[in-house]
């Protein structure tokens, strides 16, 4: 059922609301974590080189009900590309390496299609090679594989492009960047991690194949089956650099901090990993290398985020504000984290604080009405579901996502104002979407909720309350 033009006009205008207190968002947050449905999580925010806030809530081992603590370590899973990204950067600086050798100079035995490929378009995602987790899957990380299965599983699919013409994410590239540091350097990649990156830092929690002594890690977990599985650590040699890494959140802001300064990489160096690419043809791709960039109200931020069969990890980096959240808990699927980590960032930096926005008048109450019962479908399973796209109708219907819709329902059926805050056109050709943010009161408070549409049809939903 649509709502009316002229009801949604009768609950417009409600005015900016202050910052929560400090209680207040700690206890948002641990209520975030509750209603995602994950067994675990942890969240951290650095300032200026600084812990200024962190939390856990959940479990870490549910059989055991084990508590979730923000000093366990976890699988840190593409985050690890950062780290192999600045260990190719090292050996660039030592002159043992060229960001544009081609891949065919420095590794035997690949496919004709890759050799071309330059280490920096490999860096970049920009090489077209296939990623050999689209053939092969999660669970392939829970076992031992050599290098050879890896190139074999990802040479089942055809380059989807020449090397430098569009941007597409590739974990095998990752796979035999690792490879290169290792004929480079003639160190097995952990132990170049181990010893060039991670003890200069003072990271002593964090590892790649052999956890040190006195470092616990969370159960992981992954429920695609239905049931809710514990899972095997990930297997190092089935991902290397691509996902492989371990780490703490306190050994993540001694990272965090180093990308700050010339302590491990020179800053002409250190600024590639968030370097926008370059195609083919000119046109600017927002990912570096390890990194995402974008801007959200006019500030510059990096991210990335990370899965493994067991663990999902989100992390955003406020560089001109120096302000970097990180958030991490133990299931594959994310419970999401990275709305978690939106939300801090935004209390963190109040000029991310969606109730600074601006309300507009709504020149089009008629599309906001539509959406609204867009949303409806989406959380509350109303009607036909023909304003949903194909994801979006799993999300309404199947079951596994029946913990994130539920604490939603009580949200949009107690809605009392639903009103437009702006729209934004995102993407080309195929990829076009238009995004739009909605600003809705309800009997618990206020949500913002961004939903973009394609051809029509919602295909994707998020929603934050600060």
């Amino acid at each position: 059922m649509l709502l009316s033009a002229a009801l949604l006009a009768l609950f417009s205008g409600s005015q900016p609301r202050p910052q929560i207190s400090a209680a207040e968002f700690t206890k948002r947050t641990a209520q975030r974590i509750v209603a995602s449905g994950v067994p675990g999580a942890a969240l951290a925010v650095f300032r200026d080189g600084k812990l200024i806030h962190q939390q856990a809530s959940g479990l870490a081992d549910v059989e055991q009900r084990n508590p979730y603590t923000t000093e366990l370590a976890f699988e840190i899973g593409s985050l690890s590309k950062q780290f192999t990204a600045s260990a190719l950067l090292l050996l660039v600086a030592e002159g043992k390496l060229a960001l544009d050798a081609p891949l065919g100079t420095l590794l035997d035995d690949l496919p004709e299609a890759w050799r071309a490929a330059t280490v920096e378009q490999v860096m970049q995602h920009v090489s077209g090679i296939p990623d050999y987790e689209e053939s092969a899957g999660y669970d392939y990380y829970n076992e031992a594989h050599a290098a050879a299965d890896i190139v074999r599983r990802a040479a089942e699919h055809k380059p989807h492009f020449n090397p430098g013409e569009r941007f597409e994410y590739s974990n095998t590239g990752y796979y035999l960047l690792s490879l290169i540091v290792e004929k480079q350097s003639g160190l097995p990649f952990e132990r170049f991690l181990a010893t060039r990156v991670f003890a200069p830092l003072g990271m002593r929690s964090s590892y790649a194949l052999e956890r040190p002594t006195g470092v616990t890690v969370a159960t992981g977990y992954h429920s695609r089956s239905g049931a809710r599985t514990a899972q095997p650590p990930i297997a190092w040699s089935a991902t290397l650099g691509a996902g492989g890494i371990v780490s703490t959140l306190a050994d993540m802001l001694l990272w965090d901090e180093a990308l700050y300064t010339d302590r491990l990489l020179p800053s002409a160096l250190r600024a590639k990993l968030w370097e926008p690419a370059r195609a083919n043809d000119g046109s600017t791709i927002p990912y570096g290398a390890g990194w995402f960039t974008d801007r959200t109200r006019e500030l510059t931020h990096l991210s990335h985020s990370g899965q493994t069969n067991g663990f999902s990890c989100a992390y955003l980096r406020f560089p001109e504000q120096q302000l970097s959240v990180l958030v991490h808990c133990n299931t594959y699927g994310g419970g999401r984290v990275d709305a978690i980590a939106r939300a801090a960032a935004a209390h963190f930096l109040p000029a991310l604080n969606y109730y600074l926005l601006p309300a507009p008048s709504d020149d089009d109450p008629d599309s906001t009405a539509e959406h609204l019962a867009a949303l409806r479908q989406a959380v509350l399973k109303e009607g036909e579901l023909e304003l949903l796209g194909t994801g979006m109708r799993r999300f309404a219907s199947e079951a596994s996502f029946a913990g994130e819709r539920e604490p939603l329902r009580a949200l949009v059926n107690s809605s009392r104002s639903f009103h437009f805050l702006r729209q934004r056109s995102l993407g080309e050709g195929a990829d076009a979407v238009e995004e739009f943010l909605y600003r809705q009161a309800h009997a618990s408070g206020e949500t913002f909720w961004t939903m973009r549409f394609a051809e029509g049809v919602l295909v994707s939903l998020n929603w934050e309350d600060e």
